[in-house]
């Protein structure tokens, strides 16, 4: 199995491409070396298992209904990653969640940019049939490992996540405290792109540092959808450099997951307000999230 040196430049899976202006590899994955299947590589993803992490909140900490477990994720034999939710039996739900692992834990140089990146689609079930169903693509900072208070002080930042079935796109920055702050919570400071689902998009957001004159003030995160600028936000826009050095300073990680139920899928694009799941929530492919490929770079 290929394994890689963090901070180091070296050749990509084929389905991944350098990005113009970076040079260095910090992570990637494109799944294509594990057989149909499989679950992801336990030398770059761990997998979170049950209700919550051990000691941290109940129903990871959003009110999410169901239980992951590793039954959820596999490998597809079209050499993609596919988690996919279950109704089981009883009733209850499954499904799973994924984090790399710290050994690759990333942060952006000083004076250069960070590009976080995925081509991902979420499914395609009608929308009657995904009502609480919440994929999601995003990175966490480290200090949050262990430390489960941390949020939202870490720093997330949600690269791809989408809701309920409907054909739009989410991005967002969660950052400093709870309620209110700089980053509005519990809402975040978000924006949303129209997408079709069942089909694949090139996400990204991308650190960059290269305004050293403006110092802080002059730091940019920018959110792409097909190379399309979906959000940005810049030091300038917040009043607190802690908080928003905390962002785009502090080393990170990768989570991969699609919950079911929770808060965001009882509020957003919900307008009745009904709780989710609902009856009619099917899981399967059709409420799936399929991944071609996840990577990182800097300059």
């Amino acid at each position: 199995m290929r394994l890689l040196s963090p901070f180091s430049l070296l050749p990509l899976a084929s389905a991944i491409t350098v990005p113009s202006g970076f040079s260095k590899i910090l992570f990637e994955d494109d799944f294509s070396l594990l057989p149909a299947g499989s679950l992801p590589s336990t030398q770059k993803w761990s997998l979170s298992l049950g209700t919550s992490y051990p000691g941290g909140p109940a129903n990871w900490g959003t009110n999410e209904v169901q239980s992951y477990t590793e039954r959820n994720v596999a490998v597809t034999s079209s050499g993609t990653l596919r988690i996919t939710p279950q109704r089981t039996d009883r009733g209850s739900w499954t499904s799973s969640r994924i984090e790399s692992l710290s050994r690759w834990d990333f942060a952006c140089p000083e004076g250069g940019k960070l590009r976080v990146e995925t081509v991902l689609k979420f499914g395609d079930a009608p929308q009657e049939e995904q009502m609480g169903i919440w994929p999601a693509f995003w990175s966490m900072g480290s200090s949050f490992r262990g430390n489960y208070t941390q949020w939202p002080a870490a720093g997330e930042i949600d690269i791809a996540e989408s809701v309920n079935g409907v054909s739009k796109l989410y991005v967002a920055l969660h950052c400093g405290w709870a309620p209110g702050g700089p980053c509005d919570e519990y809402n975040g400071l978000k924006n949303t792109a129209a997408l079709e689902r069942g089909r694949f998009y090139a996400f990204a957001a991308e650190i960059d540092r290269t305004n050293v004159e403006a110092g802080w003030k002059g730091e940019r995160l920018t959110w792409y959808m097909d190379g399309r600028t979906v959000f940005r936000l810049s030091g300038a826009s917040f009043q607190d450099e802690w908080v928003w050095t905390a962002v785009t300073r502090g080393r990170k990680f990768l989570i991969l997951n699609v919950a079911v139920g929770g808060d965001f899928a009882d509020n957003a694009e919900n307008p009745g307000r009904v709780k989710t799941p609902t009856s009619a929530t099917k899981g399967g492919e059709g409420s799936s999230m399929e991944v071609k490929y996840v990577a990182v770079f800097s300059t």
